[in-house]
């Protein structure tokens, strides 16, 4: 049986993850293009959704009296880690724009190595990204750096792409 060379699934992959991200940005662009945009920037407003990069997986966010807002990001592989974001942005709309500029610090954890002894991954993170409104989808770009302390010290940055839905409108 011919063995798998792992070097070859990272290009399809990184190929499969562009494409996605390409595809779900020039939906959302014709979205903003039809729908007129509405005002999910109410106190309690709470979106669901998804984004893709590092970490992808599950996107929460909610509004509180303006202009604070939480917004939580939870991913695992499944198997091998499990993740968290969590961070407190200030968001304000750009002058004669569709779009939202949001910043502000967070925290990371989560254990990983799950399938042998786990180990707690733990640091500080931050987030700064644009989104615009459609309906009521939330379209977004985000960067978020990292500055890990625990199992090791490391720093990230890494950027993501996201979609919400919100469920609750004032």
């Amino acid at each position: 049986m011919p063995q798998r060379d792992p070097r070859r699934a990272q290009p399809r992959l990184q190929r499969g993850r562009t494409l996605l991200v390409v595809l779900l940005l020039s939906l959302c662009a014709v979205v903003a293009d039809v729908a007129p945009a509405l005002a999910q920037r109410q106190p309690n407003a709470l979106g669901l959704g998804f984004q893709v990069g590092q970490p992808g997986g599950l996107a929460v966010k909610w509004y509180r009296p303006s202009p604070i807002v939480y917004d939580g990001i939870f991913s695992t592989d499944g198997d091998d880690f499990i993740i968290g974001h969590i961070h407190r942005l200030w968001e304000r709309p750009v002058p004669d724009s569709p779009l939202h500029l949001f910043v502000g610090p967070g925290l990371m954890a989560g254990p990983s190595r799950l399938s042998q002894s786990p180990r707690l991954r733990f640091g500080l993170s931050g987030e700064a990204g644009l989104n615009f409104y459609a309906e009521r989808f939330e379209v977004f770009l985000h960067v978020t750096p990292t500055l890990q302390f625990l199992p090791t010290t490391q720093v990230a940055i890494d950027a993501n792409a996201g979609l919400r839905y919100y469920l609750r409108l004032p």
